[in-house]
């Protein structure tokens, strides 16, 4: 297959792989969409496998496609790269940034107008997910705003801010029944991520061990934003990123709940790939994430 392989028509294959649409490829490139069409063709006629499955109004790549992209990724980041120190490209391009879905939501959505409006040659695209590191290894994202720890060799890790927790319920929940100690909460409902309750293990860390509740009822609900309103309506006790329930905690549909006890903090993190680090599209945006520093923080 390597030897049927034409650079031109691997960039036409990376720009429709990039843009997702045979029109913006043909942007990209200063072509005719016919061309980028022909192109991808002959490269599959040389490839010897379909590469494009083009049976839905926007073309999709298929698994050997996808294969062959994550190689052209590569390759073409490292002459970007070698470009960029010879001065001969500029700091243009699509960006793929995936972040945590509640921090996605409250923070970032709030925060991005100034950088897209500065920077209006990069094309950047939101991905928010619960899993961010399976999409960034496989290439579908290019920056990775996470707070979980990821220790692997390819990927470059900068640390960003500090993440704090509160635990919080409703008036009306509280009025029914106080919580003047950690025990009070194993005769009380909780919510969760999991209905294990592994989630509050950033609150039992925090407590001896002897002074630790046990859960009897625990309510799942796997997704922040709709737990905190499920909190605000009463059905149980919250733990939840302090940024997330600022505007709950200051309009007072939440009240927090034994403010002695500081739950485990976790760091966030900004992930991307050690090749890509260096293209300057990668640096203008970390850059700017590690400038931001709204009160939520």
């Amino acid at each position: 297959m390597a030897n049927n392989l034409d650079l031109y028509q691997l960039r036409a294959f990376h720009a429709l792989g990039t843009t997702g649409n045979f029109t913006r490829a043909a942007r990209k490139l200063n072509l005719t969409q016919s061309a980028i069409s022909h192109a991808v063709a002959k490269l599959e006629a040389g490839a010897g496998a379909l590469l494009v499955d083009r049976r839905n109004r926007e073309p999709r790549l298929t698994e050997e496609g996808r294969h062959l992209f994550r190689a052209c990724e590569e390759v073409f980041a490292t002459l970007e790269a070698a470009a960029e120190g010879l001065g001969l490209a500029t700091a243009g391009g699509r960006l793929r940034l995936g972040a945590t879905v509640e921090f996605g939501s409250s923070i970032l959505m709030r925060h991005m107008g100034p950088f897209l409006a500065g920077h209006p040659d990069l094309d950047l695209d939101f991905t928010l997910a619960h899993d961010l590191l399976t999409p960034l290894l496989r290439d579908d994202l290019d920056i990775a705003i996470d707070c979980r720890e990821h220790l692997l060799p390819d990927l470059q890790k900068v640390p960003w801010f500090i993440e704090t927790y509160v635990v919080a319920a409703s008036p009306a929940f509280l009025a029914a029944g106080g919580i003047a100690s950690p025990r009070d909460l194993s005769a009380r409902p909780v919510l969760s991520l999991d209905k294990p309750g592994a989630w509050w293990h950033r609150f039992l860390l925090a407590l001896p061990e002897e002074g630790r509740p046990e859960f009897h009822r625990i309510i799942e609900v796997n997704h922040i934003r709709a737990m905190i309103n499920a909190a605000v309506e009463g059905m149980g006790v919250l733990l939840a990123p302090t940024y997330s329930v600022l505007g709950e905690l200051e309009r007072g549909a939440l009240q927090a709940v034994l403010p002695g006890i500081r739950p485990r903090e976790d760091r966030f993190f900004i992930y991307q790939k050690k090749r890509r680090a260096a293209l300057a599209r990668h640096r203008l945006l970390t850059d700017y994430l590690r400038t931001l520093t709204p009160p939520e923080f």
